[in-house]
């Protein structure tokens, strides 16, 4: 529910009026920032502000007297709660039967409408299917009106933390040698120019982190890479003297965020630029110079931050240990206090985040802590309240999704937990998740294989009891940034066709969800590895990257073939011998009991 109907009411009303004024038919909210980012900061989440919902995915479109809220399955349940009462519906998104944005306002306004949008928080992508389906009734998108900065008064400022280096013992290259592959990439291509507006990408490059958001080390910033220069464009405000001094070592010289726009203006127009339609603005598009010839598509940084070096899979590989063993040490806990009835989905996660908190070189948790007892593990991105808290007991299951950021790496794990007796249901369904996540992570592929290909190998087993789950199976991981990396993804979606290379990571989290009852996921990162190549071609495969037990006490044996139940004892028997020596006496015995064999 809604806990604050009564000022979203009220901000509706505000935003309508503006709307009014500037004889706007529609408008358009996001949460997005100028960069497209998963996790914006506090200054850009909009549609939060305005319409109640919370959840990290969704845009709302608001009309003279009603409005739509635009998400996918992970949020259907949340949506509905927190949008009761204000007048906005629900669409959910990745259904066929479901129009889009564009087809929807195309399909209701009149012609010669006007929509508006702060074209700041729309992509470039999103822009063209607006114009596309606007053409035939004329309708008007202005991208130059940010209604809600004359309704948000007390808005939070854009951030101002400073920026650091990411030491090339975690990045494993220098800017210099990053810039030199992306050069011949462009050479090859017949590129001149290059504008990177990815955050994570921009991050990545210049081998920096940042602080803008809770979850996500990063900054906005853009770059801008040539034959003969490398630019920087960022708060000057945010660029410690030493980090500038990097940059310049590297051949990257540093300009004002704003001065992006001027900057396109001085280019010559006999010079191709390209840009990502995804990450750039809409706004920011429009204000490359019409004479210039622009190209839209992949602008190199990405490949690069995806296939992981042998630098950051060592790293990464010693941040997920160390996570592991903090995550055990929770574990512990949890059964040590579970009985006392004092445990609450709440104190779960902040005990949890404070056994991360004592390990070197971390940063922050991953993303927003999913502690979901019972009814509240069916709400797949469900974040715990005040209100919502819910003790942890003995008669449900007990979903827990959480990760780290550290220097080394990014973690992301899910285990689900029984303290009482189960209903054969709830066994059936844990051991359904548990055989879909074991069949993914033993798979072969050749190469060539996307991760849409992929997906029925974890989602096929739980469909064989006629169960589904409506999300992803698996998604990428970044290296200190963005936990949810792309363009490398596991699901059913047929725009997921990234190729799978070794040096990839990346989840495999199949799920049930039970509304109403109960939530169970299992989730590893794994990363990609060359297998073998013969005669039929080259095949690649997975190695478990993430060191933590899982409960077996919810198994039901017989539905375990042979070989996955040998997967989980050899799994089980890594875990033991990586994690004890990390432990104290108390927690090393729980760990050997929690990983014998079955």
């Amino acid at each position: 529910m809604n806990d604050s109907l009564p000022e979203t009411l009220a901000r509706l009303a505000k935003l309508r009026s503006k709307m009014h004024q500037h004889q706007f038919s529609a408008y358009l909210v996001t949460n997005a920032d100028p960069h497209h980012s998963e996790y914006s900061a506090d200054h850009w989440l909009a549609r939060k502000w305005l319409s109640g919902f919370t959840g990290s995915a969704g845009d709302v479109v608001i009309t003279a007297d009603s409005g739509g809220l635009w998400t996918d399955g992970r949020y259907f349940i949340q949506a509905v709660e927190q949008l009761e009462g204000t007048g906005i519906e629900l669409f959910k998104t990745r259904i066929a039967t479901t129009p889009t944005i564009p087809e929807h306002l195309a399909e209701t306004l009149a012609e010669n409408a006007r929509v508006g949008v702060d074209g700041r928080t729309i992509n470039h992508k999103l822009y063209v299917e607006f114009k596309q389906a606007f053409a035939a009734k004329n309708i008007e998108l202005v991208l130059t009106e940010d209604l809600i900065a004359d309704i948000w008064h007390d808005r939070p400022a854009r951030p101002q933390a400073p920026v650091f280096n990411h030491d090339v013992q975690y990045a494993g290259r220098t800017t210099a040698q990053k810039l030199a592959v992306i050069r011949q990439s462009m050479q090859e291509d017949k590129v001149a120019q290059v504008l990177i507006s990815a955050i994570d990408d921009v991050m990545w490059l210049m081998n920096i982190r940042g602080a803008d958001s809770k979850f996500f080390p990063a900054s906005e910033a853009y770059a801008f890479v040539s034959s003969t220069t490398a630019v920087l464009f960022i708060d000057p405000q945010k660029l410690p003297k030493e980090v500038r001094q990097t940059l310049q070592s590297s051949g990257v010289s540093c300009l004002d965020y704003q001065q992006i726009a001027t900057f396109f203006s001085s280019l010559s127009s006999a010079d191709n630029i390209k840009y990502c339609p995804i990450s750039c603005s809409s706004l920011l598009a429009s204000q490359i110079p019409s004479s210039t010839t622009t190209l839209q598509g992949n602008t190199y940084a990405a490949q690069g931050k995806i296939i992981k070096n042998s630098t950051e899979l060592s790293q990464m590989q010693q941040a997920l240990k160390l996570d592991g063993g903090a995550v055990v040490q929770f574990m512990y806990w949890l059964n040590e206090n579970i009985a006392t009835g004092q445990v609450t989905e709440l104190s779960a996660e902040y005990k949890l985040r404070s056994f991360r908190k004592q390990l070197p070189n971390y940063v922050s948790d991953s993303f927003s802590t999913i502690a979901g007892y019972a009814e509240h593990g069916a709400i797949m991105h469900y974040s715990a309240t005040e209100e919502s808290n819910k003790v942890i007991g003995t008669e449900s299951l007990f979903l827990l999704d959480s990760g780290g950021q550290y220097l080394g790496g990014t973690t992301d794990i899910t285990r689900t937990f029984a303290f009482g007796e189960l209903t054969e249901q709830q066994k059936i369904d844990y051991t359904l998740v548990l055989k879909g996540m074991i069949r993914l992570t033993q798979t072969k592929f050749m190469k060539g294989t996307a991760g849409c290909q992929l997906d029925i190998m974890a989602r096929g087993a739980i469909w064989q009891q006629c169960v589904d789950y409506k999300c992803g199976t698996g998604h990428g991981v970044g290296i200190c940034l963005n936990v949810h990396e792309g363009p490398q993804n596991l699901s059913q979606s047929l725009k997921d066709t990234e190729p799978l290379v070794p040096g990839m990571t990346i989840t495999v989290e199949p799920g049930v969800y039970r509304e109403g009852e109960y939530g169970i996921r299992i989730e590893n990162i794994l990363k990609v590895v060359a297998i073998t190549e013969n005669q039929f071609g080259i095949f690649y495969g997975f190695e478990t990257m993430t060191l933590a037990p899982i409960a077996t006490k919810p198994i039901i044996l017989e539905l375990l073939s042979n070989e996955e139940r040998s997967w989980l004892n050899t799994y089980h028997v890594r875990v033991a011998e990586q994690l004890c020596p990390l432990l104290e006496e108390p927690e090393k015995q729980w760990l050997t009991a929690a990983t014998q064999a079955i």
